[in-house]
């Protein structure tokens, strides 16, 4: 096949480089060949990541020479006899072994299966089959275990496969004159005279039987007859396996596949060890080796990979490539950590290390301990009755020789607190600012007292141009000491101003109920502990007291509630449309109403913006609805809210009228009911209606209807629902001379209608058949015109919330929802949303913020997208699957993979780290075109991430993840 006419599907690309590519009619490698660095940045949605991996491909195939490439020449070495019967050889215990060597040494990988369909390839790519050798012999069986695969993917893998293996025998069998003839560790298994190097081998790389994988069982089975590591058991057999007393079939063949899994892992070095092939010899395990030894000359110094390679120095075979996985897997070892685009090398606490090492006493480790924690030599003589010199002696012995051993054991010199070893032999800094601003515990400066190292007295200022001892992170923890007429904290400079400190300390310590007085007295110890020196216009007195109460009352990231309590609450980092839309504030008129009626009545919304009660939500809506909206909003004194004219009196007079005779407890959980009011509020509310109470019970004659009013007045009301005061209207304007106390719960229910507080219900059994029976009567319902109607009875939203979760309905737009019933007509099953949601859950990185958009853009598809219907649609499908978070944002449904109380903030916070530096208006881009939100302010997203650690430049209008990158970018560029 010509390489040029090769798809850009099947060269590895990312799903986003690979739309992005052909979005711009970029489908085969020739037409990507002609595009450079600077005419792929004019690609939309192509960033510096993607374009970096389009370039790399493109400079394979360019050295590929593929012009003038042409067959490849035929090895007259080939076996005729094994390619003529090539599909049986392939079925033979050798031959699939030297298959897979072969496959493995080929690093081939499942993009060259060609026509492998997007589905397959995701199905193996998520569920960890990402290289041939791993399913090129599976059988139908073993690939239907795969997650979501179905006998047509798995056909068509093995077709592939078989083609695959077809299409390269030539090469396969021309490859195997090279090979010792024992081209499978498994081979020289059966090889006696391979067995000593074998051993010896697995015991310079050996395993404890706990470390193989194996169920507890067959661990303990072992164990009882003294094998206790991978080399006990190397060349135990399954005939000897089974002997083991306890030892089962399944058992066995758990222990031989750990064996045979070490062996597979190992299988490369292993046979050149047997074999004396030096260039297998230089395996990953080798490779890795040699880059950990350079650190053993360097220390602390970070090295680029362009430097790591340099001081390799290896053959030619060995690919860039190849060390970049060997580095990538010494990162994920936390042998090395990757900052600011060097590999540094992590070393083992010394701490650590002493309580791990068993050359030494436990006295000996003891005193060191105690050193370490601060103690002194006297007071360790004293306690061990021994004198000052000879614990000196003690110590200083067993220091030398766990230094020793732990050379012995990692090649190491070096321990993680020797980091600051050279600062502390040249510079003075305080030793408390030591630990507080440049991160030397007491600790560290124990150690390296412990290793007699001799403090410096050179000026702290000079540590900032010593850049050839000192890495640009200690120097700029240095800068940031030498700059600290503001506070940092949290990782943030603050301001010494009053409203500033305010703000930190009751994000810090107020994130529990905590009284204001308790406040004031908070406040001013974190600014002594701070050392923060007195100053009345900084401190809390009690001149400002009152003053600094009705701030904070007002401030806008706190609660503040009954009997002056305040809890931390950063409302700026919410989206309120979810609450507000939950709450149907617009729908009120004429009423007061105390927020305890939406605690109760809306718990779980309530729950996931995280407002604990009654007094807290009164506060919020304070502070986030303004006065006079929603038909004349008020808030009165907590936790009270009321909409244009309300009489109360009035209000009970009518419950009264038409519940009595009533009990004073049922009276008082009735008026809670309609209004929320706390019980032992009512009881003073009743006081106007004493002359209706008599030995504990109301009581107000209801007058009785005459029949042919309930007639005419029956044959009015049509309609399944109406509220009271709506039949006592209806009824003044049939009959206006008669009294409306007729209009009472006993003649309604002689009527037949069920009567149900301020409401009543005809035609059906119950107040939630009614409900149910509106939400999905109609295949499509506009939800806002009876959001309005039922916005006092909670059954409604409460049967809305359980319809949702149940998928019986749908919203597909915001307030219009589509029963299960009319998508099922329309060709979607419950099968194909728990797929959807499945791809989604498989799809999504764990802990990663997402929107519909954006799945769409990282080249995420599905069988529902060809019904059409809006991005609200499928973000509320996958809103009813409990492993995922929602919240709307800014006018979104952004969603989150894991169960966490996400906001605005967190959202925010995440982008901007994951590029680690942003500009304001990049930022709000990104959030618009990537994720669909609507953004009208640049401030609005600057406000949101304050008070965390996100630094913001308004010089360079630009957002860092933090102020050490801030920094250090500084530097860089002054370096310059």
């Amino acid at each position: 096949m010509d390489i040029k006419m090769l798809s850009i599907d099947d060269i590895g690309l990312s799903n986003r480089c690979r739309n992005a590519l052909h979005a711009v009619g970029v489908h085969t490698v020739g037409e990507l060949l002609g595009y450079t660095e600077e005419s792929l940045r004019d690609i939309r949605n192509l960033g510096r990541k993607s374009i970096d991996q389009i370039l790399e491909r493109i400079e394979e195939y360019k050295q590929m020479n593929i012009e003038g490439a042409g067959p490849t020449r035929a090895d007259p070495s080939v076996d005729a006899e094994k390619l003529e019967n090539f599909d049986a050889w392939v079925q033979t215990d050798l031959g699939r072994d030297r298959v897979l060597c072969w496959l493995k040494n080929k690093n081939s990988s499942i993009n060259e299966l060609q026509n492998l369909s997007a589905k397959g390839y995701n199905l193996l790519w998520l569920n960890g089959y990402t290289q041939l050798h791993q399913i090129v012999f599976l059988k139908e069986s073993e690939l239907l275990r795969i997650p979501r695969m179905d006998d047509v993917l798995v056909s068509e893998i093995v077709r592939l496969c078989r083609g695959y293996l077809d299409d390269h025998k030539k090469e396969i069998l021309e490859d195997i004159p090279a090979q010792t003839a024992a081209s499978s560790i498994l081979d020289l298994l059966n090889v006696p005279e391979y067995h000593g190097i074998i051993l010896k081998y697995v015991k310079t790389n050996d395993k404890k039987i706990e470390d193989l994988g194996l169920s507890n069982r067959p661990i303990n089975c072992l164990h009882s007859q003294g094998y206790n590591k991978l080399s006990d058991i190397i060349f135990l057999t399954r005939s000897e396996l089974r002997e083991i007393p306890s030892m089962g079939i399944n058992s066995i063949d758990e222990v031989m596949a750990g064996i045979k899994d070490y062996l597979s892992e190992n299988e490369t070095r292993l046979i050149a060890v047997c074999t004396g092939n030096k260039k297998q010899l230089l395996d990953d395990d080798m490779i890795r080796d040699l880059i950990l030894q350079q650190y053993r000359k360097i220390g602390f110094s970070g090295l680029t990979f362009k430097e790591i390679m340099t001081r390799l120095h290896l053959p030619q075979y060995i690919t860039e490539d190849r060390v970049k996985k060997i580095i990538g897997s010494l990162l994920a070892a936390h042998e090395l950590e990757y900052v600011d685009s060097r590999c540094y090398r992590v070393y083992e606490k010394f701490s650590d290390f002493v309580e791990s090492c068993d050359n030494i006493t436990e006295p000996g480790k003891t005193m060191i301990r105690k050193k370490m924690e601060g103690a002194t030599l006297e007071s360790l003589a004293q306690q061990y009755r021994l004198t000052r010199e000879r614990v000196r002696q003690i110590i200083k012995r067993d220091v030398a020789k766990i230094r020793q051993v732990y050379r012995i054991q990692t090649g190491n010199i070096w321990f993680d607190e020797d980091y600051f070893r050279y600062f502390y032999a040249h510079y003075a800094v305080e030793k408390r600012d030591a630990a507080v601003w440049l991160g030397m515990t007491p600790e560290i400066y124990n150690y390296l007292e412990l290793m007699d190292v001799t403090p410096g007295r050179e000026e702290l200022e000079k540590a900032l141009d010593d850049q050839k001892n000192l890495d640009l992170g200690l120097r700029l923890r240095i800068k940031n000491y030498l700059n600290r007429n503001k506070l940092y904290i949290d990782g943030m400079w603050v301001e010494k101003r009053r409203a500033d400190l305010e703000e930190v300390v009751v994000r810090k310590f107020c994130t529990e109920n905590t009284s204001f007085q308790e406040f004031g007295h908070i406040y001013n110890d974190f600014l002594k502990k701070e050392n923060v020196e007195y100053d009345e216009n900084i401190y809390y007195t009690d001149s400002v007291l009152r003053s600094r109460r009705n701030q904070l009352a007002d401030a806008r990231f706190l609660l503040w509630k009954q009997n002056e309590q305040i809890r931390y609450y950063d409302i700026e980092s919410h989206d309120f449309t979810e609450l507000l839309d939950t709450l149907n504030l617009e729908a009120y008129e004429n009423i007061q109403l105390s927020t305890l009626k939406f605690v109760e009545q809306y718990p779980e919304i309530l729950q996931k913006y995280d407002i604990r009660d009654q007094y807290e939500l009164h506060n919020l809506l304070r502070k986030i609805v303004p006065e006079g909206s929603y038909h004349d909003f008020r808030c009165g004194r907590m936790p009270s809210i009321t909409f244009g004219v309300f009489d109360r009196d009035s209000a009970i007079l009518d419950i009264l009228i038409d519940n009595a005779p009533i009990q004073l407890a049922d009276l008082c959980n009735l008026i809670h009911s309609e209004y929320g009011y706390d019980p032992s509020v009512i009881r003073a509310y009743l006081g106007s209606f004493s002359q209706y109470y008599h030995q504990g019970v109301y009581q107000i004659d209801q007058e009785i209807m005459p029949e042919e009013h309930k007639a005419a007045l029956k044959k009015e009301l049509t309609e399944d629902f109406y509220y009271i005061d709506e039949i006592r209207k209806i009824y003044h304007k049939i009959f206006p001379d008669a009294s409306l106390e007729a209009v009472n719960p006993y003649n309604l229910k002689v009527m037949g209608f069920v009567v149900l507080s301020q409401y009543v219900v005809q035609n059906y059994p119950s107040l939630e058949a009614l409900c149910e029976d509106i939400l999905t009567r109609e295949d499509i319902l506009d939800l806002r015109p009876y959001k309005r109607r039922f916005v006092q009875v909670q059954m409604f939203s409460q049967k809305l919330r359980e319809l949702k979760r149940n998928l019986q309905v749908v919203e597909f737009e915001p307030d219009q929802i589509i029963t299960f019933r009319k998508l099922e007509q329309c060709g979607i099953t419950r099968e194909m949303i728990r797929r959807f949601c499945d791809a989604v859950y498989a799809f999504v990185q764990e802990n990663s913020y997402f929107s519909i958009q954006s799945l769409r853009q990282d080249g995420f598809t599905s069988e529902l997208y060809k019904f059409g219907f809006s991005d609200w649609f499928y973000a509320n499908i996958l809103i009813s699957d409990d492993r995922f978070s929602y919240s709307t944002m800014f006018r979104n449904m952004i969603l989150y993979k894991g169960c966490k109380n996400i906001t605005i903030q967190s959202f925010e916070v995440n982008c901007i780290k994951a590029h680690g530096s942003i500009d304001t208006y990049d930022l709000m881009t990104e959030l618009s075109e990537r994720f669909g939100c609507h953004i009208s302010d640049r401030f609005d997203i600057l406000y949101k991430v304050r008070g965390t650690d996100v630094y913001y430049d308004e010089i360079l209008d630009r957002l860092y993840m933090n102020a050490d990158l801030y920094y250090r970018e500084l530097d860089a560029v002054e370096e310059l």
